[in-house]
């Protein structure tokens, strides 16, 4: 404990520690809820006999690890060193308590304004030392930097072989500190220490805010295209863990982040640089993923064809409104004649050309079951149809990865006519063309919503091929991703996801190609 903390702060620090409101506090021990507010701001301090009634209150409310460990640390460090040898919790909270208080009286008996802040080497501002590694912060700004510090040592770190980094999160993106600017940072140093090979893993829980769920997926989605991030949603939600958050990078440090009274967010935070500290962190972090929540993102590597293309066919296959985000024409809109065409002009081995030709009719069959009974959202760039019409390519999607396809002009008309066909034939088929230069819309990415199912995300390279392949399955999750879908809908221009409009637009890419042929 700090020489110089008071009763008022050490009080605050101790309640929100063991999560229990002023309020609670005041009935336990009879007395006025405005008394106990008027100590923990410093308005007045307690007589010395309301000791023993606020420890032993305090010392019947059951402790996980971390809060006992959190008692220790501060009854190590108070004023008297070293203090008693005990292993009583109610012993270690009174003489905490005690030595604030008497911190307080000497204050107030010296009549010195109590100092709100003391400054560190830490370069952070409102800190209070708890020992000479570990400090207090206060204030979601000085949180939020002393975060961006830890990964800056994570970015230049050449030794560390345990390469973890842990995030809580609660939907605090709404807090003033988190701007764009501010969340494009803090992106920009998890991608910097992904580059250093360090493993990004969200523990979160989103509530039902649209705002806040669409800034969160636009935050994650380029860390979610490196592959290197896990993204663990609570199941139940724990109460050590709420309004509270956890920032730990492997044995460089670690942030506990904690709201400093019943009405205030995240704006107080144990600062921990100590390996014993941050492994108690990371253990309990691993074990809060273990009980608690589950493994949402399955990454599937080069050698799992069989499984991804497995769950494709059962997205397909399953009832359901359906979302996709192309940078290619989908090849469900190729008809299965072509496909089969097309395929065997590839350098596929035959067994190579049987599944995909398998999997292809097993998807194509259950899009047009769905077609006629649930909605289907397309989004895709116009450049795509420059690319068909100009390049004459078709990136074919196989069992083995995307092969690219010459094809001729008749085939491309003959194509394009088809995907028209499906555009005026279902009601329930809506389609948008939107362009590359738009900031709302990610290139080199295919995403698959089914709804209250799954999401299927996957990365292309330059190259067009395939870097990263993920699967999303929580419903929760998959009911954000639905959101998110919604509102880039929602942004496109009438014009570009009106059909008949879309329609006349392919036509005159046919009108083309039949001059091309004359």
């Amino acid at each position: 404990m700090n020489n110089d903390m008071t009763f008022g702060m050490c009080l605050k620090l101790i309640l929100t520690t063991f999560n229990i409101r002023m309020s609670q506090l005041a009935k336990a021990i009879n007395v006025d809820s405005s008394l106990v507010n008027r100590w923990v701001h410093e308005k007045r301090i307690p007589a010395y006999t309301y000791l023993d009634s606020i420890a032993g209150y305090l010392n019947k409310i059951p402790a996980n690890p971390m809060q006992l460990q959190i008692l220790d640390e501060l009854y190590k460090n108070v004023e008297r060193t070293p203090p008693p040898d005990t292993d009583s919790n109610i012993d270690k909270i009174y003489w905490i308590l005690h030595n604030s208080l008497n911190n307080s009286s000497r204050l107030h008996n010296k009549k010195i304004n109590v100092p709100n802040k003391e400054a560190v080497n830490l370069g952070f501002n409102n800190a209070i030392s708890l020992s000479n590694q570990d400090k207090l912060l206060y204030g979601i700004e000085n949180i939020y930097y002393a975060f961006l510090s830890l990964l800056s040592l994570a970015i230049i770190d050449t030794n560390n072989k345990n390469k973890n980094i842990y995030l809580s999160y609660h939907n605090n993106l709404d807090s003033p500190i988190f701007t764009d600017n501010n969340l494009n940072i803090l992106k920009q140093k998890l991608l910097e220490a992904i580059k250093n090979d360090w493993q990004i893993t969200f523990i979160l829980r989103l509530d039902s805010g649209v705002g806040s769920i669409i800034r969160f997926i636009h935050f994650v989605l380029p860390l979610m295209k490196t592959g290197k991030l896990k993204l663990f949603y609570l199941t139940n939600y724990e109460s050590f863990m709420t309004r509270k958050e956890l920032y730990i990078v492997s044995t460089i440090g670690a942030l506990s982040c904690f709201p400093s009274d019943s009405y205030s967010g995240i704006d107080c935070a144990f600062y921990l640089t100590n390996t014993s500290a941050i492994d108690v962190f990371t253990n309990y972090a691993d074990l809060l993923i273990a009980n608690n929540a589950n493994d949402i993102i399955r990454h599937y590597k080069s050698d799992m064809n069989g499984i991804y293309y497995s769950t494709l066919t059962e997205v397909s296959e399953k009832r359901g409104n359906q979302y996709s985000y192309n940078n290619s024409f989908s090849k469900l809109l190729l008809p299965e004649n072509m496909y089969l065409k097309f395929i065997n002009q590839t350098d596929l081995s035959e067994h190579e050309k049987e599944l995909s030709i398998y999997y292809y009719k097993k998807q194509y069959e259950g899009f047009y079951n769905n077609l006629h009974i649930h909605d289907f959202m397309d989004i895709y760039f116009i450049s795509i149809l420059d690319k068909l019409c100009g390049e004459k390519r078709l990136y074919l999607y196989t069992y083995a990865g995307i092969k690219i396809i010459t094809m001729e002009n008749q085939d491309i008309i003959d194509y394009l006519k088809y995907v028209i066909y499906i555009i005026k034939t279902y009601s329930t088929y809506q389609i948008a063309m939107v362009y590359h230069d738009s900031n709302d819309f990610i290139q080199n990415i295919t995403l698959l919503i089914k709804e209250r199912q799954l999401v299927l995300l996957e990365v292309f390279d330059t190259k067009r091929e395939s870097d990263v392949r993920l699967s999303i399955n929580d419903p929760v999750i998959v009911n954000a991703f639905v959101t998110y879908y919604n509102s880039l809908w929602q942004k496109i221009s009438p014009i570009n996801k009106d059909k008949q409009d879309i329609i006349l637009l392919i036509e005159d890419y046919i009108k083309v190609l039949y001059k091309e042929l004359q």
